[in-house]
């Protein structure tokens, strides 16, 4: 119980510290992965604009992207730790488009750079 308390505390006080984006929802629990935080956006451009503001927050970020068998989706998803050092896992998901992901086969994860958010960010550029 002790330790979910550190955890919980962590993460009030980071989202208190940082003027991050809605959530959908936040998990905190005392895994490998203790807080998980799913952005409230489904749009490329705002779950962009979402990982690049947590990224902001976060040390010894990585991003990675994650097509599930269905084909349908996408999963951006940005790994970190807050400063006090808690991990934190940060992803939301938008619809599948060719143009933007041209290698991403379904069922396949990728790293890929965190640059490639930033792209991203601004609407009408396409990065892959």
């Amino acid at each position: 119980m002790n330790r979910l308390m550190v955890f919980l505390d962590a993460i009030r006080d980071h989202l208190d510290s940082f003027a991050l984006p809605p959530a959908a929802s936040v998990r905190v629990g005392v895994t490998a992965d203790p807080i998980t935080v799913q952005l409230d956006s489904h749009r490329l451009e705002d779950v962009a604009r979402g990982l690049l503001t947590w990224a902001n927050s976060l040390e010894d970020v990585k991003a990675s992207l994650w097509r599930p068998e269905g084909g349908a989706s996408v999963h951006l998803e940005l790994t970190g730790r807050t400063p006090c050092g808690i991990p934190v896992v940060v992803y939301g998901g938008v619809w599948f488009d060719e143009a933007t992901f041209p290698d991403l086969p379904a069922g396949i994860r990728q790293d890929m750079p965190v640059f490639v958010l930033r792209k991203w960010h601004t609407p009408g550029e396409v990065a892959a």
